[in-house]
């Protein structure tokens, strides 16, 4: 509630009070919003790089426990598990978050039976030109550079 100053001794504040505060919060808020969008993009590309070993590792793990083998191929905007012979309860293609891109396209890593894999690096960019390097050695290790 307002209450503007009528006489000595009322507590209150004044218009020109209100406005001089709001006037300092908008110039605050205008300082932080580059902040915040460099912000959203370091999280995206964050998040995209532990998707990509969260799908590693199920695949890791799919390998082991049905022994046979399972493969994930990745695209510039996503990547995809696959085997054969085909299995119903592989989830669908995932897509890289907005302002992600996988660098290294065509790549396909493998994991066998026995939980190594073909190894392989995947790249990932963004607009920023952050990027991060998700490692499969040939033992079945997944790691984040």
């Amino acid at each position: 509630m307002l209450i503007l100053r009528q006489s000595r001794g009322q507590i209150g504040i004044t218009l020109i009070e209100l406005a001089v505060v709001m006037a300092i919060v908008g110039i605050m808020a205008l300082f932080m919003v580059p902040a915040i969008g460099e912000w959203v993009d370091n999280y995206r590309i964050r998040q995209t790089s532990r998707d990509i070993v969260t799908t590693l590792q199920e695949a890791k793990m799919r390998a082991i426990a049905k022994r046979q083998a399972y493969s994930i191929t990745f695209a510039s905007n996503g990547y995809q598990m696959s085997t054969a012979p085909a299995d119903p309860d592989i989830p669908p293609q995932q897509a890289t978050a907005r302002g992600v891109d996988i660098s290294t396209v065509g790549v396909v890593v493998t994991f066998n039976p026995d939980g190594t894999s073909n190894g392989g690096t995947i790249t990932i960019t963004n607009a920023q030109g952050r990027t991060y390097n998700v490692g499969v050695m040939a033992s079945g290790r997944i790691s984040i550079n």
